[in-house]
């Protein structure tokens, strides 16, 4: 899992592409709404949060995580940090690092790519 700033000329936040043999995915996201020092604990989360997970050929109808992106002022001194659940992933972010629309856009790319996965059971 990948973070990388960009600039991105349309209107969305972010661009998500993965590919599913590579168990790869990178998340273009527009560099005035993400600051540079998230992009490796943000990388780390999404590293983490794969491990869980392996790809499977066809898609299926649920995701294998719900992702929550959520802006946090109460992280102590840590920059972004995650809770795994069972169904759930929720990634509190240092709410001056990352937007509110960024942080939503990232949500819902986030749920929607896990769609191609399923949760490893060892």
């Amino acid at each position: 899992m990948e973070f990388r700033r960009a600039q991105l000329l349309h209107s969305s936040p972010a661009v998500i592409l993965h590919a599913l043999q590579e168990n790869r995915i990178i998340a273009y996201v527009d560099e005035r709404q993400f600051a540079p020092e998230l992009a490796i604990p943000m990388d780390e989360i999404g590293t983490a949060t794969l491990k869980l997970l392996q790809p499977v050929e066809d898609a299926g109808p649920m995701p294998a995580l719900r992702v929550r992106v959520r802006r946090s002022g109460d992280l102590g001194h840590e920059l972004a940090v995650a809770e795994f659940a069972t169904d759930e992933i929720t990634v509190g972010v240092e709410k001056t690092l990352i937007t509110e629309e960024l942080a939503a856009c990232l949500s819902d790319a986030g749920t929607a790519v896990t769609r191609a996965f399923v949760r490893r059971t060892t």
